[in-house]
């Protein structure tokens, strides 16, 4: 793996194209910015238009890349903008933070172009040759995944949709928080209460290898009452942090940290609704996907399952992983010591699986709801967060029926990020189709390549699903939360990617 120091920039202006093979592979050095490239069909769905994409939404992404065509840092960017269903970008205000500079709240006017299969580019044009190129897949017309892929840097997030009638005053309400810190090397998970633009709460912070409870305090100000764009600081016992936040609607959050000089973080919060809680709260089968660095950058992807008995006891589980480019599959749970987790009322949550490697994962989590959560993994070394969803239905080859978005993260040799489609038809047949953007942090050059696979998938009753693509991957593994939404990474060696899938819903 190519490793980065974990630190992090005006917009690059110049773009150059150097075409290495006529299938699509572009290599853009000393640049940004690649142009509209064109997927073939994944699947059935093709119904999508610029029309899908007609109101106001906001963004996050992180990624790697040069700010000087000579060394590579890590970024972080977030925003938001309007779409007009036309083709036509408006009220674009972009931040972003890379190699300790930052540029917030720069204004842009852009374009896009959707296609039928939902996937689509974008174009933010800053000024005279300085424009951002953006590669994005509709699930539906409020939520999309999305990656920049310009040969100055690679990078992926996702974008939904706003709820204007919420951009005018601070949220209010109890929400559950998760940030990530690349530069200060933690990850953070609380219930906070915000109220006024007051914020109190208690939460978990993993910082130098170690878990230590915190108490959260803070206050957020309305700064884009036309945008939903907002500023917020929040202290801990570790210390204070200042975002930028975007809202999604009066239940959802993004968070965009703002100290250019010390960190490195985007964040999230999501109205808690179900407490107060108890070990009950937590019963059934659980999906888990999660990310993060080790040693290196985007070292770890993880994704598995549990099932709990709603008293404390886990009764069963499966857990895979890759971790710098190892993959680690299939593992079960022991039998003795049993797996187990405790719930307080305010939703925090210890969840200890004792894998049958002899290693004990522990989860530090706060449920949003008794069926979704955020948590933080506590190890001595890596830095490591994701989300918990609860599984819904029966598996079958039938659960994977039709087209979904997904995106993926992590490295194979490149730092590399995918965005697009993959359509399993319900018999254990699939394709995708995908734009991969990369960055080689040795040689300083990137570039995107469109690719389309075809190969086969199984299911099993436990919603844990493995599919293999002809001249791609033969390891690929799933962990649906329902016949429309999961977790997957790619089990290869030298590898080290993962992601997640949501059906397409609308045209």
């Amino acid at each position: 793996m190519n490793s980065l120091p974990v630190t992090s920039g005006m917009k690059c202006a110049a773009r150059i194209f150097a075409t290495l093979a006529s299938t699509a592979v572009f290599l853009i050095a000393a640049g940004c910015g690649s142009g509209n490239f064109h997927l073939p069909p994944a699947g059935s769905n093709q119904g999508f238009s610029n029309g899908s994409l007609n109101g106001h939404y906001a963004f996050t992404l992180r990624g790697v890349g040069t700010p000087d065509n000579v060394n590579a840092f890590s970024f972080v960017e977030g925003g938001v903008f309007t779409a007009d269903g036309n083709g036509n970008l408006t009220s674009i205000t972009d931040d972003f933070i890379e190699n300790f500079q930052q540029g917030f709240g720069l204004q842009a006017t852009g374009t896009y172009s959707i296609r039928p299969d939902g996937s689509g580019d974008l174009t933010f044009n800053f000024g005279p040759n300085n424009f951002s190129q953006y590669h994005i897949t509709l699930s539906d017309d409020s939520h999309f995944y999305m990656e920049e892929d310009e040969g100055f840097n690679t990078s992926a997030g996702s974008g939904e949709k706003q709820d204007t009638t919420a951009f005018g005053t601070v949220p209010s309400g109890t929400f559950v928080i998760q940030t990530h810190d690349l530069v200060e090397g933690n990850s953070k998970v609380g219930v906070t209460t915000w109220s006024s633009g007051q914020i109190t709460g208690t939460g978990e912070v993993l910082s130098g290898g170690s878990v230590q409870p915190v108490t959260i305090s803070g206050s957020a100000q309305v700064s884009g009452s036309s945008t939903g764009r907002g500023s917020v600081t929040i202290t801990d016992d570790v210390g204070s942090s200042d975002y930028f936040y975007y809202v999604v609607n009066s239940n959802r959050i993004r968070l965009f940290n703002s100290d250019s000089s010390t960190s490195l973080g985007l964040g999230r919060a999501e109205a808690q609704t179900g407490g107060p809680f108890t070990l009950a709260s937590l019963n059934g089968s659980y999906v888990f996907g999660s990310a993060g660095e080790t040693t290196n950058l985007d070292g770890i992807h993880s994704v598995g399952l549990f099932t709990t008995d709603g008293a404390g006891t886990i009764n069963s589980g499966s857990f895979d992983y890759v971790q710098d480019g190892n993959a680690v599959t299939n593992i079960t749970l022991a039998q003795t010591p049993p797996s187990s987790y405790t719930v307080d009322a305010t939703g925090h949550v210890t969840l200890a699986l004792n894998l049958s490697t002899g290693v004990t994962n522990v989860k530090h989590m706060f449920l949003v709801s008794p069926t979704r959560a955020f948590f933080l993994v506590s190890d001595p070394v890596n830095v490591e967060d994701g989300t918990l969803d609860m599984q819904t239905g029966s598996f079958s080859n039938g659960s994977l029926n039709g087209q979904a978005a997904f995106f993926m993260d992590g490295f194979d040799g490149l730092f590399k990020d995918r965005v697009g489609t993959l359509t399993p038809n319900g018999s254990g047949n699939i394709n995708t189709a995908y734009r991969s953007s990369f960055f080689d942090p040795v040689n300083i050059v990137g570039g995107a390549q469109d690719n389309a696979f075809s190969g086969t998938y199984a299911v099993g009753s436990n919603g844990r699903a493995t599919a293999q693509f002809s001249g791609f991957t033969n390891n690929l593994i799933f962990y649906l939360s329902s016949s429309n939404t999961g977790y997957f990474l790619q089990a290869d060696s030298g590898v080290d990617i993962g992601g997640a899938l949501r059906l397409q819903t609308g045209p």
